[in-house]
């Protein structure tokens, strides 16, 4: 019975969804005080769907400077969900969350190889308002004199931001405010919120609760090379090693300690997980990994270079997967980044975002349409963006500026200081299945349930 209670009421939820798409938005109060009217966009071009009443434009950040950050507002759909706001932030370091907005949640979307954008059936502006930011400064269509460095000028950027962007809708000041993001965004959002928790008298945010999708929040080393051969084994159906290279990726196991740290992964703990040694540079209290262009660099506190490995055969027999492990100039124990030059070498179309993804497949490796139809003249000019700026989806000198820094993963110290302030619902883990790095982009009808359900705290009864 429980089973045929849910699936009626996601069928409610298709037909409701497909009458909204129909008819144009309800007509809800206006967000913006008269000191926003300009920021507010009439219309798009070759949008021909009703969408949202939106506002965007840049907005500078309160001190000297001349950085301005991008943002775009879309109004909440309903009554009931204009008492939400989601604050939506992309990673990258230095990606743009016009990403999010057209790829994955935003009440427009780009299909595969399109050129103009389509409706959205499972578009997050039915659950809430929806702001998009561009941060830090130089992302997107954010603008300024230089990127931050480090997370404490991002933040401190983000936080005096947000207060001068409330002074322009200070209606959203007192909804029910929510902060989500992915990927590197699992750094900025948890600094953030600190930030905000710790500032109240500064800026007093109903702050309800933060979402991290595939984030990057604990230590590098663990998130890649320790674990790369058990999730090899684990997707076996979906990538079809063979054995003897299953193999030669499970030997280093041993050899680099990983099996010693895989056996302590209880819940809950009994103590601190160490990981031992240095996996490919990646535990963050030694050294980091920049990737960037598929190039690598590596970084040392003290600022020595290692030297780049050769030019070498692609590792796609165990020998040569043995040696690339275990070559020096990758700093040993190298499972992470010998999988992914497997993978690429015998399946043309691989996807590390996406395993799944295939040569035919309507996944994120083409997001041309979206990035040409943001540096349209007509469409700048519709969202208020600078014209002189050229889109980039991201901004490698964020990227090479912002990686400078060992920032400390949230995992340690942070989200255990948020959880001691108080916070009510505590900390939870969800797995969506046969989705990729991009949630919202891969499953969106899941995860539109998933944000309704665990992040707003609403079930079917709540209505769309």
């Amino acid at each position: 019975m429980a089973l045929s209670i849910t699936l009626l009421c996601l069928l409610i939820q298709v037909l409701a969804r497909s009458v909204l798409l129909a008819a144009a938005p309800n007509a809800l109060p206006s967000l913006a005080s008269h000191t926003a009217t300009h920021f507010a966009v009439h219309s798009l071009p070759n949008v021909s769907f009703p969408l949202p009443p939106s506002w965007a434009g840049q907005i500078p950040i309160p001190g000297p400077s001349d950085d301005q950050l991008f943002f775009w507002l879309f109004q909440a759909e309903s009554q009931d969900a204009s008492q939400n706001l989601i604050i939506w932030l992309n990673g990258g370091p230095g990606c743009s969350s016009m990403t999010g907005l057209m790829y994955e949640n935003g009440p427009l979307k780009f299909m595969a190889q399109s050129a103009t954008p389509s409706p959205n059936l499972d578009s997050w502006t039915k659950l809430a308002n929806v702001l998009y930011v561009d941060q830090p400064v130089g992302t997107g269509f954010s603008s300024g004199s230089k990127a931050p460095s480090n997370i404490a000028d991002i933040t401190n950027d983000f936080v005096h931001w947000l207060k001068a962007f409330y002074d322009h809708f200070p209606e959203l000041k007192r909804k029910n405010t929510y902060i989500m993001g992915e990927s590197y965004a699992g750094i900025y959002i948890p600094y953030f919120a600190q930030s905000l928790l710790s500032n109240r008298s500064f800026l007093p945010l109903n702050l309800k609760a933060i979402a991290l999708g595939d984030p990057s929040v604990g230590n590098g080393a663990a998130m890649t090379a320790v674990v790369t051969s058990t999730y090899l084994h684990q997707q076996f159906n979906v990538l079809k090693i063979p054995g003897p290279i299953l193999s030669a990726f499970s030997a280093p196991d041993r050899a680099c300690g990983f099996d010693q740290v895989l056996a302590q992964l209880t819940y809950p703990p009994k103590g601190p997980i160490v990981i031992p040694g240095n996996p490919e540079g990646l535990n963050f209290l030694l050294q980091k990994r920049q990737h960037i262009s598929g190039q690598s660099k590596i970084k040392e506190k003290s600022n020595k270079r290692q030297a780049p490995c050769p030019p070498a055969p692609p590792p796609t027999t165990p020998a040569l997967i043995n040696a690339s492990i275990h070559a020096p100039c990758a700093l040993g124990c190298a499972t992470y980044s010998t999988a992914l030059a497997y993978l690429s070498a015998v399946r043309p179309c691989f996807d590390p975002y996406n395993i799944r993804s295939a040569c035919n497949a309507a996944n994120l490796d083409d997001t041309t349409g979206a990035s040409r139809y943001l540096n349209r003249a007509d469409v700048k000019a519709a969202i208020h963006a600078p014209g002189w700026k050229q889109y980039e989806e991201c901004n490698s000198t964020v990227f090479e500026t912002q990686n400078q820094e060992d920032v400390v993963p949230p995992a340690y110290g942070l989200l255990p200081a948020l959880l001691a302030k108080g916070v009510k619902r505590g900390l939870s883990f969800h797995r969506i299945l046969d989705a990729g790095h991009l949630v919202p982009h891969d499953q969106p009808r899941v995860m539109y349930e998933y944000v309704r359900e665990f992040v707003l705290g609403k079930g079917c009864h709540a209505g769309v």
